[in-house]
């Protein structure tokens, strides 16, 4: 199975203040991969440098072979593509042409226009997340729910090897939350293909993962299949409190019975 995303000992700062310190990891094609772990642990900052959007302070970080730090911007373009949280600043585009900026990197230079197949593939991404027949909209007139499959559109359109997700169900409702996930794992199935996402929602990370990585202050404590890493011990350790009991809780209120 190939590697497309290697970290080795990866350190990233804000300043003088190491959020992420000695990260080692490996994201393999065929597999979706969740980070979790409590707020501030380094979760975000790890997937930004892993896009190029935060530099390293030592250590390296690869995707798709290119050393992300040798690579540039457009380059690492046709090999990861990042949705991160939703924004609530947005320019008055249309959908369609929200997803075209998707293509930037296809592209064989700055002022390269839209190619008809710039435009086919963006309209065969936006019937995949259900949004074609609103192509033509403003994108500021949408929903937080139909801006977040706009952009999974966008990333798709990318057509890389590799997506990174930050917290993907922000303004999803649960069934735009499954077909979200539906989506990804149908994408990944199809080729040479990983994703790599920030969830906060356990329960989904446990439903949607083939490996966990759980962190806790900047650092990978454990990983692998979503049962060896989500156990009680880890878990109330990286939260700080009983995420078990918790759970039962919750469960307990839709009038189950916890095991």
């Amino acid at each position: 199975m190939s590697s497309l995303i290697e970290v080795t000992d990866a350190a990233v700062a804000y300043g003088r203040t190491e959020v992420v310190r000695g990260v080692t990891l490996r994201v393999d094609a065929g597999t979706r991969v969740s980070l979790v772990g409590a707020n501030g642990c380094g979760k975000t900052t790890l997937l930004k440098a892993i896009c190029k959007l935060l530099p390293t302070v030592r250590g390296t970080i690869c995707v798709d072979g290119r050393n992300v730090a040798a690579t540039s911007r457009k380059e690492l373009a046709n090999a990861i593509s990042m949705m991160a949280q939703i924004s609530e600043q947005w320019f008055d585009f249309s959908v369609l042409d929200t997803v075209l900026m998707g293509r930037y990197g296809k592209r064989g230079s700055a002022l390269a226009g839209t190619s008809a197949d710039d435009v086919r593939v963006v309209q065969s991404c936006l019937r995949t997340v259900g949004m074609l027949e609103l192509a033509e909209e403003s994108i500021t007139r949408l929903s937080g729910g139909q801006r977040q499959r706009v952009m999974l559109a966008r990333a798709f359109a990318q057509q890389p090897k590799v997506i990174v997700l930050d917290e993907p169900t922000n303004h999803l409702d649960l069934k735009h939350q499954a077909e979200l996930f539906e989506h990804l794992a149908a994408w990944v199935s199809e080729g040479e293909r990983a994703v790599l996402q920030v969830m906060h929602d356990l329960n989904l990370a446990r439903a949607y993962s083939d490996v966990v990585l759980l962190m806790e202050d900047g650092r990978v404590i454990a990983d692998g299949t979503p049962d060896r890493v989500m156990r009680d011990a880890l878990l109330d350790s990286a939260f700080g409190f009983d995420v078990r009991e918790f759970m039962r809780r919750s469960y307990k209120l839709w009038g189950g019975e916890p095991t």
